[in-house]
């Protein structure tokens, strides 16, 4: 007869809120590590009408080998989390186990459980063992997090052992890392930015130091996140730190392939959770981070829990359902577009938000997709009732459809002037071309440059081109752009955003002025521009990151139109509301006018930006 499964709970109530409780707990990873389980490694998914799990191993207590198959983690955000995993050999047949989280009058009650079946009558002390010795590991585990927020320390998240800094090392280089930015930068890195990293490279976990992201820290270190990078870029220069380009699945959003430079970079990469090809862009697919260099910290890369929630903070809810079976659950969905989508099938499902809508959604999954394709939700707590109709396990997710603001894309960090300075080296390699969905494009030249040639001799002139090449850098490198290269007297610059260009744009036509008196130049400058915005192609041209397309081209010719003292942008640009709420801190005249542009297909609505400038230096 088959052994029976034990139950063994612990409860605790915490003074923290359910989502305080949630973020702490849902990053199984570092739970796992912390509390001293086995490194694990994981095979690839494997999918059909018997399961869904992925082979995984491990050794515990460093000798004694482990296979099972793991099975994905069941999450209703921020209330409870589970997963099941079948041992081949040793005591555990069977693990179900997790966390539930309700809220009381004081806080959180948090019940952590366990369902273990052993494998045979031999096996149930050493179950016995292993189930309460894991469920009060986890509640010590919410304990030191609980004494060390309440003692106001820097850094509450509990840590277990870790790789050492080497001290001489870390010291070496980060002096010369606050060298580098004083000797490159009008203003340092600030000395508490400095001691931040300093301290974290010292006090954090090893996959706290591994793979890190510049604006996840800045916010939680309460600190400017383009500071942050530049720190982190100049940590780069200087051997503190070395770069990984992440390649991003656009479904489950989580690292499929990793490289040390651009040049490295795939065209194409493979998800093995969604069993799909994808085309990389240098937008939300590739993704910059961070890791210590071993030889100032030799950091253990090794994974502790795959699966777990803290992997896909973007999905609220994640649920097995085996061909021909039914769930029903209850969940907090907010006012935003979701969607709902099922693992490895990939069919996906649109739920928006409607003030009159159903606070009861039934989502159908059948071998053609979702049933509805498309549903509307009320804010606040839905019942969810999923349906598989199809003959394969449904691994079931709700999700936000906006991507996580805190990653530093391929796009933006190429787009500024001092990455571009600091990594001249970081480019495609030949031949290989990215596209990048979302870039903004600005194209400069001087007026009459010709005649300045002609009035002042070729070396005052040229003197006075490379003056005016300094003073767009700056401006241009204020505004988080950079200068892809110039031609001639004519500069062509990318930015991250919109908003950044026209906001440089800006600045520039309203303080030419004062840049051609503080020179007193006679005849002044006078300087063109246009700005594009819209997708493009990242090439390697003779060894730098160059810029291709459509997009490069409209902003070329719509810089042919400007008069000059002006910035001049199709009227699409300048109607977007980040554009029309940047713009409130310039006072202009705007001039509206529709045109066609020289080999470019149809006619263009421009309009022509020319910024009101005080007359007194």
């Amino acid at each position: 007869m088959p052994e029976r499964p034990k139950r063994f709970v612990a409860e605790k109530e915490f003074p923290l809120s359910p989502v305080q409780m949630w973020d702490l707990l849902s990053n199984t990873e570092h739970l796992n590590r912390t509390i001293g389980l086995p490194h694990v490694i994981y095979g690839v998914p494997s999918v059909g009408a018997d399961g869904f799990f992925r082979e995984a191993s491990a050794k515990a207590f460093g000798v004694l080998p482990m296979r099972w198959k793991e099975y994905p983690f069941e999450w209703v955000k921020p209330e409870r989390y589970a997963v099941l995993r079948e041992f081949e050999g040793g005591p555990m047949a069977r693990f179900w186990g997790g966390v539930e989280l309700q809220p009381t009058s004081h806080g959180t009650l948090l019940r952590v459980f366990a369902d273990i079946t052993p494998r045979g009558a031999w096996a149930k002390p050493m179950v016995s063992l292993i189930g309460r010795k894991g469920v009060m590991d986890t509640l010590h585990y919410c304990d030191k997090f609980l004494a060390l927020a309440q003692a106001k320390h820097r850094s509450p998240l509990p840590r277990g052992d870790h790789s050492r800094v080497s001290r001489p090392t870390l010291d070496r280089t980060l002096s010369r890392v606050r060298a580098e930015t004083e000797f490159r930068t009008e203003t340092a890195v600030s000395s508490s930015l400095l001691g931040k990293l300093e301290q974290h490279l010292i006090e954090g976990t090893d996959e706290e130091v591994l793979r890190m992201r510049p604006f996840a820290l800045a916010d939680a270190w309460n600190t400017d996140r383009l500071e942050t990078l530049r720190l982190f870029l100049y940590a780069t220069r200087e051997g503190l730190l070395h770069l990984d380009w992440e390649l991003m699945c656009p479904n489950c959003r989580v690292p499929k392939a990793e490289y040390r430079s651009l040049k490295d970079l795939s065209a194409e990469f493979h998800c093995d959770l969604c069993g799909v090809n994808y085309e990389a862009d240098m937008d939300q697919y590739t993704e910059l981070r961070f890791s210590v260099n071993p030889e100032v910290r030799p950091a253990e890369d090794a994974v502790y829990c795959i699966g777990g929630p803290i992997n896909a903070p973007h999905v609220y809810v994640q649920q097995y359902v085996p061909p021909g079976e039914e769930r029903v659950l209850t969940v907090i969905l907010h006012d935003e577009l979701l969607r709902a989508r099922a693992l490895r099938a990939n069919h996906k499902s649109a739920l928006t938000p409607a003030d009159h809508a159903p606070q009861e959604v039934t989502l159908i999954c059948r071998d053609d997709g979702w049933h509805p394709a498309l549903q509307t939700f009320q804010p606040g707590r839905v019942t969810i009732r999923w349906r598989n109709e199809s003959d394969k396990v449904l691994v079931a997710v709700i999700e936000r459809m906006e991507w996580d603001e805190r990653a530093v894309t391929a796009a933006q960090v190429t787009a500024m002037q001092e990455f571009r300075n600091l990594f001249s080296s970081e480019v495609l390699a030949p031949g290989r071309q990215i596209g990048i969905r979302n870039l903004c494009v600005m194209f400069t030249d001087l007026k009459k440059s010709t005649y300045l040639y002609e009035l002042v001799g070729d070396a005052s002139a040229f003197g006075r081109v490379r003056r005016h090449f300094d003073f767009l850098t700056d401006c241009i490198q204020r505004n988080r752009g950079g200068i892809v290269k110039t031609i001639g007297d004519a500069v062509m610059a990318v930015f991250p955003t919109q908003a950044d260009a026209v906001r440089a744009g800006m600045e520039i036509q309203s303080s030419v002025g004062r840049f051609n008196h503080s020179l007193q130049l006679d005849p002044p400058l006078v300087i063109k521009m246009g700005i594009h915005h819209g997708t493009a192609i990242a090439v390697n041209a003779n060894d730098h990151l160059d810029y291709f397309g459509r997009t490069v081209n409209i902003a070329a010719r719509i810089q042919n139109e400007s008069e000059g003292g002006d910035v001049v942008l199709t009227q699409e640009v300048f109607e977007e509301p980040e554009i029309q709420d940047m713009l409130r801190n310039f006072s202009f005249e705007v001039v509206r006018y529709e045109t066609t542009l020289k080999d470019i297909e149809g006619a263009f609505r421009l309009c022509r930006l020319i910024p009101k400038v005080s007359g007194e230096w």
